[in-house]
């Protein structure tokens, strides 16, 4: 199906076009990829049914730490929620952008679950910087900003026990999302139809010659949602009351 040719010369008609859900381009994109939506919404609940206990968990702690584990883990699932309905609104560099940032949350919750100091800054021929991360964020410390994370969790990985082959993931997806998120090629393909020249889009739009990459785009979403379940568990644990340290034993006389 053809999308409308709206003219944007008229004041009215660009109203009307930022007004407009998108509707025509969401059918085609449901037509298309029903299949990976089910089955990433199936993966995605899974996930949602661990927020209760995070919530439960940070309420009982009542601490700024928990609170931004929670936070940031909420944010995870919301951005990879309101990515998808961009996606399927044809918007796929901002779709992108926000899987960028949904990347970046997991990161900067695995940080702030640390009570230990973590390294936050290396310098050249100086010792690195370290602080309890949670703190600076709290603090809105520059150093924390989150297109650091990925870094900064990896200076950490052996202290937070986060493996390499994650590691690797996490800094493929940066690596794929940071093109859109800044100018290039990607975002000016993403507004022209690959097949019909000199053809252009305002807004969302369904391009057929793209569905490759739109059903690769949600494949990467569901890789990371069946992944989510064992990440926020582990966050839960980190959140749970500590067993009081046994004294040691006396030293006989």
């Amino acid at each position: 199906m053809a999308p409308p040719v709206v003219d944007l010369s008229n004041p009215e008609a660009v109203k009307r076009e930022l007004l407009d859900e998108d509707a025509h381009v969401r059918a085609e994109f449901a037509a298309h990829l029903d299949g990976e939506l089910t089955e990433l919404a199936v993966a995605l609940a899974v996930c949602f049914r661990l927020i209760p206990a995070l919530n439960a968990a940070a309420n009982r702690s009542k601490t700024m730490q928990t609170a931004l584990v929670t936070a940031f883990a909420y944010g995870v699932l919301d951005d990879i929620v309101t990515s998808t309905k961009l996606l399927f609104a044809g918007k796929l560099p901002a779709a992108g952008n926000l899987m960028r940032q949904a990347v970046e949350g997991i990161a900067m919750s695995i940080l702030c679950s640390a009570d230990a100091p973590l390294i936050i800054k290396k310098n050249r021929n100086q010792p690195p910087v370290t602080a309890r991360y949670w703190e600076k964020v709290d603090n809105d410390d520059h150093r924390t900003q989150g297109h650091k994370a990925i870094e900064q969790l990896e200076w950490n990985a052996g202290t937070l026990g986060v493996n390499s082959g994650a590691l690797a993931h996490m800094r493929a997806a940066m690596k794929h999302y940071n093109a859109f998120s800044h100018c290039g090629k990607l975002t000016i393909a993403s507004r022209v139809a690959l097949e019909q020249v000199g053809t252009a889009y305002v807004g969302g739009h369904f391009d057929p010659a793209k569905l490759d990459a739109y059903r690769g785009e949600m494949n990467q979403r569901i890789r990371l949602c069946l992944v989510l379940p064992p990440f926020l568990e582990r966050l839960l644990a980190t959140m749970e009351p500590r067993p009081a340290a046994r004294p040691a034993p006396a030293r006989p006389q």
